[in-house]
C-alpha cells in the first residue's frame, strides 16, 4: 500500500510547511513529486522516526537531512513485522537500523540516540487500523430466519 503526503501529514502531525521544507532537506524524500500515493510503509516509518527526532532530541532536519537517506533506504528494504523489531541507531555520521537484540547487546562506540522502532509501528497501525466499533448496531427489524440450502430447496420441487 502506498501513501500520499497529506495521509503522512495527518498520521504523523506534520505540518505543511515542515513537511515542505524536510523534502527539500532530505533527498529520499526530494524523490516523491506530486500527489498521488508514492510513499511506502517503510518511508512512513522513517518519517515518524524523523519526527521522534525532530521532536523529543531537536534534532534539525536541514543540518542532517543528507544522511537520513539511509534510515529511508532501509526502512524501504523491511516489512513492518520486522520493523517492529528494531531500533533506529543515530550516531553523528551514520544512522542504521539494527534488531532489538543486537543493540541491547551492542555497546556502542561513540554517542548514539537510539528510537525503538516498535512504539512506532504500533501507533501507526493503530491509527490506520481504525474502525467505527464504537457505533453499536441498531436493532433488527426483521430477526434472523435460517434459510435452506440450494439443494435441499430443488428436492422439495420434484
Amino acid at each position: 500500500m502506498h501513501y500520499t503526503q497529506s495521509q503522512i501529514r495527518q498520521l504523523l502531525s506534520i505540518s505543511v510547511d515542515a513537511f515542505r521544507a524536510w523534502r527539500k532537506a532530505i533527498p529520499a524524500l526530494a524523490l516523491h513529486k506530486g500527489h498521488a500515493p508514492s510513499f511506502t510503509a517503510g518511508d512512513v516509518v522513517a518519517m515518524a522516526i524523523v519526527v521522534e527526532l525532530v521532536r523529543n532530541f531537536g534534532v534539525r532536519v536541514g543540518t542532517v537531512g543528507d544522511r537520513f537517506d539511509q534510515l529511508f533506504k532501509e526502512c524501504r528494504e523491511r516489512s513492518w513485522l520486522s520493523l517492529e523489531n528494531c531500533v533506529a541507531l543515530i550516531e553523528a555520521d551514520n544512522f542504521r537500523l539494527v534488531d532489538t537484540n543486537v543493540a541491547q547487546r551492542r555497546f556502542p562506540d561513540a554517542c548514539t540516540i537510539c528510537v525503538p522502532c516498535a512504539p512506532i509501528v504500533m501507533r501507526l497501525r493503530s491509527a490506520l487500523t481504525v474502525t467505527e466499533g464504537t457505533q453499536v448496531q441498531g436493532h433488527l427489524q426483521f430477526p434472523p430466519t435460517p434459510v435452506a440450502m440450494q439443494s435441499e430447496r430443488r428436492g422439495k420441487r420434484a
